[in-house]
């Protein structure tokens, strides 16, 4: 996979669908995250964030579908953890999926492109602050520093290799319909791996 140059600008210039179909995406790799860490903490709902996130999908594919987003917000604010309320790493990237999604949601109620590109800020922040957890034995001594380390991190350089991926198969799309929807789910079932590198059990991909 090679890296294209600055994969938000490549996203800009790309139709609202196109967009959309990115974030759809980019959350599926996003959402085991969020289950793994209702099934540690046995809060949240998974099932909810599964529900929101397929309907997401509806919209994409079928864009007159009748669709309540403001109340499925509403629902997804109730199974957003707090972070002061738990003592593990889990419950960021939790936080960050449902950030994500309710980005999502935005971006298709208000028909704002930049929140679906959000989407794909959000889960690169989410790798950045897993590598800045792993290096906090590294003798980092600047911003710079750490910046550079979470670049050149194998797990950063994959992320923007996945969505400079992602991007150079939604580009040639000309419409988001049921079959680019499976064809888009299954390059992350190819994948393998969540944003974080976790493997993808059967039911997750």
């Amino acid at each position: 996979m090679k890296q294209k140059a600055n994969n938000f600008q490549q996203m800009r210039d790309l139709t609202l669908a196109q967009q959309g179909a990115i974030a759809a995406t980019l959350l599926e790799r996003m959402l085991p995250n969020y289950q793994l860490f209702s099934e540690v903490s046995q809060f949240g709902d998974p099932q909810l964030v599964r529900k929101i996130l397929d309907l997401c999908w509806e919209w994409l594919t079928v864009p007159k579908a009748k669709i309540n987003f403001e109340r499925l917000a509403e629902e997804l604010e109730l199974a957003t953890p707090e972070v002061n309320h738990y003592d593990m790493f889990g419950v960021y990237p939790a936080v960050d999926c449902a950030t994500a999604l309710d980005m999502m949601l935005n971006g298709i109620s208000q028909q704002d492109g930049a929140e679906f590109i959000n989407v794909a800020k959000i889960s690169q922040a989410t790798v950045a602050r897993l590598v800045e957890y792993q290096a906090t034995d590294a003798e980092i001594t600047t911003e710079a520093e750490l910046k550079k380390l979470v670049r050149d991190d194998p797990l950063m350089q994959y992320e923007m290799e996945c969505l400079a991926e992602l991007i150079a198969l939604v580009q040639p799309m000309q419409r988001i319909g049921r079959e680019q929807m499976q064809q888009l789910k299954a390059w992350v079932k190819e994948l393998g791996l969540t944003n974080l590198g976790m493997e993808l059990t059967p039911a997750e991909s």
